[in-house]
């Protein structure tokens, strides 16, 4: 939501700033023979907005994707309950591999869920509980 609103006011900022720095003809000509003015400081304010804007959008890309990338990969537990008998397994799996009722195990088994079955998603690998209390 953020990178919506983010890319909107820099559109709107740049359209802005296009027709600010936008020649106009002059009203009145001129008769006398005069220098044209030097607009060579606006021309590089905005060439460097320009190129700042750029920057900025390339560089929150790449977060975005990176972040979406990372979160993919992150490793989940993967719990599948029979709703009948009670009987409960559980899987590890990278986050981005689940897709609706099936999904791909880290050790690349691929589990397709019955439709009495329920599946609940986790944090973290899994920790087996071992030992007599």
């Amino acid at each position: 939501m953020f990178m919506k609103l983010l890319v909107t006011g820099l559109v709107i900022f740049g359209a802005i700033m296009a027709l600010r720095f936008r020649k106009r003809p002059p009203a009145n000509p001129v008769l006398v023979h005069q220098a044209p003015p030097s607009h060579q400081s606006d021309s590089a304010l905005f060439k460097a907005v320009a190129y700042g804007t750029v920057v900025v959008l390339l560089l929150g890309s790449g977060i975005y994707f990176y972040s979406q990338w990372q979160d993919a990969y992150q490793v989940i537990t993967v719990h599948i309950i029979d709703t009948r008998s009670g009987r409960e397994v559980t899987y590890e799996a990278y986050k981005g591999d689940v897709d609706g009722r099936s999904f791909k195990t880290t050790d690349g088994r691929v589990v397709t869920l019955a439709e009495v079955e329920r599946l609940e998603l986790g944090r973290g690998p899994v920790v087996s509980k071992e030992g007599g209390d």
